[in-house]
């Protein structure tokens, strides 16, 4: 079975700084896909240069914040997943609140906004894993009747390999493979197209030494792709001023990607690069 890698940015739409080395990787073939961050203040500026530049994105469907003190906005306006200033930051309350049908009502909002803005959509995935049951709500279930109702490939991995990555354990516990494997069933079930395997870098940005050893991961990681579809997907961003040192991470991987050397590793191991568009038009007897 062939080797297949989709080499993508997140968080496109989060800020200038992400959106601009973003466009810039992929106007100059460094990367092979995006996704969109719909709710934040920048949304529609960036909204705005993926439709002018024609990149193609991926709903990056969020239900919640990353800040608590400068929330983003429900494009749904919908109270479960909000406080008293936007959308909820902190997990087990957005868990505890939300809605299943608010939650639907939010992922609809988000595609429609790329729509309504010209932006091609190409896939689905979710910002912080609030949509893949580690919250212990079934929200996953709606994640798959979004991607089914509009014919999207969904971002969650057909091997549990990504979660011992994550974790950084050698082997899963049996429950947790059985869950993952329900999960998994769910999405067949709606014949939403899944990938075989799902790499990122797990690591906070004060346990990196530097530059080089997060691109030792990312090559590494490439020489163990498995058969199939694997997705590896960074956060690049250009520098911004960042007293807590949080962002250097972010630009570590745009040098990382800005090298060519993930695409460079990929071509010297037989391996193609595809976009998500790419993977959803493959014939079903390429991934069985």
């Amino acid at each position: 079975m062939n080797k297949y890698l989709i080499i993508n940015a997140d968080d496109f739409g989060y800020n200038e700084q992400q959106t601009d080395a973003i466009t810039e990787l992929y106007k100059n073939g460094l990367i092979s896909s995006t996704s969109f961050l719909c709710v934040t203040p920048y949304s529609e500026t960036a909204a705005k240069r993926a439709a002018a530049e024609k990149i193609p994105v991926g709903v990056h469907l969020a239900i919640n914040s990353d800040n608590k003190d400068e929330p983003w906005t429900s494009l749904s306006s919908s109270t479960s997943l909000c406080n008293e200033k936007g959308l909820e930051s902190n997990q087990k309350r957005l868990a505890l609140h939300a809605r299943r049908r608010e939650v639907a009502a939010e992922l609809e909002a988000q595609y429609n906004f790329l729509i309504s803005n010209g932006v091609t959509v190409d896939h689905a995935d979710n910002h912080c894993g609030t949509l893949y049951g580690i919250n212990g709500r079934r929200f996953y279930l709606d994640a798959y009747d979004f991607c089914a109702r509009h014919a999207l490939a969904y971002r969650f991995p057909k091997r549990p390999d990504f979660i011992a990555r994550q974790l950084g354990i050698s082997r899963v516990p049996k429950p947790v493979c059985a869950f993952q494997r329900h999960i998994v069933s769910q999405g067949q079930k709606r014949n939403v197209r899944l990938l075989d395997d799902l790499v990122s870098n797990p690591w906070s940005a004060k346990d990196i030494k530097d530059c080089n050893a997060l691109k030792k991961y990312y090559l590494d990681a490439v020489d163990n792709c498995c058969a199939g579809v694997t997705e590896m997907f960074l956060h690049p961003a250009k520098e911004k001023n960042d007293p807590t040192g949080d962002w250097k991470k972010r630009v570590f991987e745009y040098e990382i990607l800005k090298s060519g050397d993930l695409l460079q590793r990929a071509k010297d191991k037989n391996i193609k690069i595809i976009s998500w568009a790419d993977f959803a038009a493959m014939p079903a007897k390429e991934l069985s």
